[in-house]
């Protein structure tokens, strides 16, 4: 059902009317707030930034939808919706992919930094505004309540319709089910500062969404991981802990000495995944052609 939706329509297409989405907000900012002139939204307060995420992801999954999916049916568009159990299970894997993050970061980064120390510094410790802030104030509600909603409903689905959908299935299509799974997950992982656990997380979601025809379990899983991510953040936040310095060092020495997160990281997710892939991908009854 997924593949007569999306495998015949030109991933080209689709990538370009999602970066259209993403970036006219842009533009439209940068003629409406004399601050974005002087280097985009470096300068905005978190408030206009929160909302400009929401408008710039909601725009082009409204894109989208307008052009490709408002005549189809929600089983078309997302395939079918599993049972309550299977779904809690599927948002529980974002704890272990989370941690995946984590082992992949560790594993390509850790050695990189001492060969080309200049490049992790520049892809991975480049300072950036925290997307949420603390405290009770109606701007901290405000913005923390917008970013909760872009973080863990909009992104997952808008990207998951784009990678798994679209690309995935056009890719597939033209090139076969191995090389355009690979080729969709080194796209999506392109795309996040964290390379490694991206793409074999992409590839995990990727053979789910095929062997299950549903956009469905991958939107969940991805939104489980967005969702620990924001809970982890507020946690650290409630217990009086840096919430600007946890998501990311600030130094090479600070993120070598932080190996341990990758062993941390690698306890917890390899085992759980582990699990998943051989009771719901390797022993499923359905093949990949």
């Amino acid at each position: 059902m997924l593949n007569d939706t999306y495998a015949y329509v030109r991933a080209r297409w689709v990538i370009l009317v999602s970066i259209v989405g993403m970036v006219a907000p842009i533009f439209v900012c940068v003629l409406l707030f004399p601050s974005w002139r002087n280097g985009l939204n470096s300068s905005l307060q978190p408030l206009e930034n929160a909302v400009f995420g929401v408008v710039s992801y909601g725009l082009a999954g409204v894109l989208l939808w307008l052009i490709w999916g408002r005549n189809l049916g929600r089983e078309r568009i997302f395939g079918s919706f599993p049972n309550a159990r299977e779904v809690w299970i599927l948002l529980s894997l974002g704890i272990p992919n989370v941690g995946l993050s984590i082992v992949g970061m560790n594993l390509l980064f850790l050695p990189l930094s001492y060969v080309a120390p200049g490049v992790v510094s520049w892809w991975l410790l480049e300072p950036e505004p925290p997307d949420f802030i603390c405290g009770f104030s109606l701007d901290a509600i405000l913005v923390n309540g917008i970013q909760g909603v872009q973080t863990a409903l909009v992104v997952p689905i808008v990207e998951e319709v784009v990678f798994r959908g679209f690309v995935l299935h056009r890719w597939c299509d033209k090139y076969g089910v191995k090389r355009g799974i690979v080729q969709a997950s080194i796209l999506f992982s392109m795309l996040h500062k964290e390379l490694l656990g991206n793409f074999v997380g992409s590839v995990i979601v990727s053979v789910l969404c095929l062997r299950t025809k549903s956009l469905v379990g991958p939107i969940l899983i991805h939104v489980g991981n967005n969702l620990v991510v924001v809970l982890m953040i507020l946690s650290v936040w409630l217990i009086g802990g840096d919430v600007e310095g946890f998501s990311d060092a600030s130094t090479l020495k600070e993120f070598r000495s932080d190996w341990w997160y990758g062993a941390i990281g690698a306890v917890i997710s390899v085992p759980w995944l582990y699990w998943f892939v051989k009771t719901r991908l390797v022993e499923s009854n359905a093949k990949l052609k």
